[in-house]
């Protein structure tokens, strides 16, 4: 249900994409398709999520290709969990799949 919501309010609120690409989130590259709906960055850690329409295989290949090679990958309760070291920060990107969507959850903390 909660995820539904979300959804629906990050559909609604219409695609900031082109606000992400100029202000990557603590250097972190954001999909071109992203439709952002929680951005908590005011101190450590910080999150931002977004829902993107590619696939989990998709995500995991563009942040690969962005980032390099995660420091540790795993997958957990059906969620991929990708551990990137970027500009000193540990970064965690977890990826899971939201009925047609996929939701991308990035924790950056030093």
């Amino acid at each position: 249900m909660r995820s539904a919501v979300l959804l629906c309010l990050a559909l609604t609120c219409g695609s900031l994409s082109s606000a992400l690409q100029a202000n990557d989130f603590y250097q972190i590259p954001i999909p071109a398709d992203a439709r952002e709906f929680s951005r908590l960055d005011s101190k450590m850690p910080a999150v931002l999520s977004f829902f993107s329409q590619q696939t989990e295989s998709e995500l995991r290949d563009y942040y690969i290709q962005q980032l390099g090679e995660p420091a540790n990958e795993q997958t957990l309760y059906g969620r991929q969990h990708l551990y990137f070291n970027v500009n000193n920060n540990q970064v965690r990107i977890l990826i899971s799949g939201q009925n047609d969507w996929r939701q991308v959850d990035i924790m950056v903390q030093n």
